[in-house]
């Protein structure tokens, strides 16, 4: 049992550790003290100014380099894509101002757009595959889909790659008729909608990717995994696919997700392109070269973020 006697020690002891404590701290150690607080206050503000003017001067340099951009865009893209008809997909949660840009660089280095195919939730929903082949089985024949198309969450993809792409470049034609009623279909079944209201069928895909969410990371997995396979079947069913996104401002060390998840895919990362910084005006010229890079049959990596293999395609090479 503790007695009296434990507890008149313990307050002593209490009491003469801050008796010490207070005679070096007015005494001996009072200015050493001093001086390192002071010496590590003056260190904290150079550091901050520092990094004020490091975050001051990085800002002028992406403007700068955004204007020069700007500037020079028009003359780098113009007539890169004359005479080729491109579809634009997009996928859920894609910025529209992306949307718009993408649009105007298309047009500026001479494409046409033969449509804008926007991707609804449903498209990657994991729950929903059973749906979506059902949708999708009627149309099957109707555009020729290739016989491994049967494959559990495949139909659908190949059917709309089937619908809206037929590798050559006739801007004057219509989709035929099998290829409107496969792309009515999909519509209907709350797939996909589309602009505008008469397609024309494109020989190449920019694939415009948003951020992939799911419940779980298993469901982000799968609704990943779905838009890398529509890349893929949309590549085999044209002349060539970009994949691009917005830039990662907050950490170059990953691409945004549908970028991220085709370079890492063994077999899509050979023959698709991706950009992953189209919201600024170097990525949009970027867009457009990679594109035609995509019709001589080349595929490369590029924008500012780490997995990426260069800035953009060489403007010089010979297409």
């Amino acid at each position: 049992m503790i007695d009296f006697r434990y507890y008149l020690v313990s307050i002593v002891s209490i009491f003469l550790a801050l008796a010490v404590g207070i005679v070096l701290g007015a005494g001996p150690l009072k200015g050493d003290l001093g001086v390192r607080l002071t010496e590590q206050m003056t260190a904290l503000r150079a550091e901050k100014t520092q990094l004020r003017t490091d975050l001051d001067t990085a800002r002028r340099d992406a403007t700068s380099r955004d204007t020069f951009f700007s500037a020079v865009a028009p003359a780098v893209v113009r007539g890169r894509l004359a005479g080729k008809t491109v579809a634009i997909v997009v996928a859920p949660g894609v910025d529209a101002d992306l949307v718009k840009n993408a649009t105007a660089s298309l047009i500026s280095a001479g494409a046409k757009v033969g449509s804008t195919i926007t991707l609804t939730d449903s498209w990657a929903d994991p729950t929903k595959t059973t749906m979506r082949n059902t949708v999708a089985s009627p149309f099957a024949s109707l555009v020729k889909a290739p016989a491994e198309a049967s494959s559990p969450d495949q139909l659908a993809a190949s059917v709309l790659a089937r619908a809206i792409l037929d590798g050559t470049d006739h801007s004057t034609e219509r989709l035929t008729a099998s290829a409107g009623e496969a792309l009515n279909g999909l519509k209907a079944g709350d797939l996909i909608s589309y602009s505008p209201d008469q397609i024309v069928p494109s020989s190449s895909v920019v694939f415009l990717g948003g951020p992939v969410k799911g419940s779980t990371q298993q469901e982000s997995d799968a609704r990943l995994a779905s838009y890398v396979q529509l890349s893929r079947l949309l590549d085999a069913a044209g002349s060539g696919v970009v994949v691009a996104a917005k830039s990662n401002t907050t950490d170059r060390t990953r691409s945004a997700d549908l970028v991220a998840g085709v370079r890492k895919d063994s077999v899509a990362v050979k023959v698709i392109s991706t950009v992953d910084d189209a919201d600024l005006p170097m990525g949009l010229g970027t867009l457009v070269l990679a594109l035609q890079q995509q019709y001589t049959g080349g595929a490369g990596q590029y924008g500012l973020d780490s997995d990426a293999k260069a800035i953009l395609p060489d403007p010089t090479a010979k297409q």
